[in-house]
């Protein structure tokens, strides 16, 4: 199963995200899982590629891993971030409720 989580503060900044594990859906062809890296492989690739934001990014096999620092707050594509973060994780939220069993937000 594919475990998400992610910590938002109260204003709804989103400030980690993590996925941990794989799917098991339908075999070799793991669709839920190629999905989940899909996404965040280009929320990946928008935070290293195009902002140019400073974070902890780290994936591989099974694992992904974005962390902001507070200090960030300030930078001027910060609103630009917090919006990646957010499409990210409504996308997530969106398989969790269609395939209960192989992905699942972190208790």
């Amino acid at each position: 199963m594919v475990e998400i989580d992610w910590q938002q503060d109260t204003q709804g900044h989103i400030w980690r995200l993590h996925c941990e594990g794989h799917a098991g859906f339908d075999g070799e062809l793991d669709l839920v899982c190629a999905a989940v890296s899909a996404l965040t492989g280009s929320l990946g690739i928008g935070f290293s590629k195009v902002l140019q934001l400073p974070c902890r990014l780290e994936a591989g096999d099974g694992q992904f891993l974005l962390q902001l620092s507070r200090e960030v707050a300030d930078h001027p594509e910060f609103p630009q971030a917090q919006t990646l973060l957010r499409t990210t994780v409504l996308a997530l939220g969106e398989m969790i409720e269609h395939y209960p069993g192989f992905i699942g937000r972190r208790s």
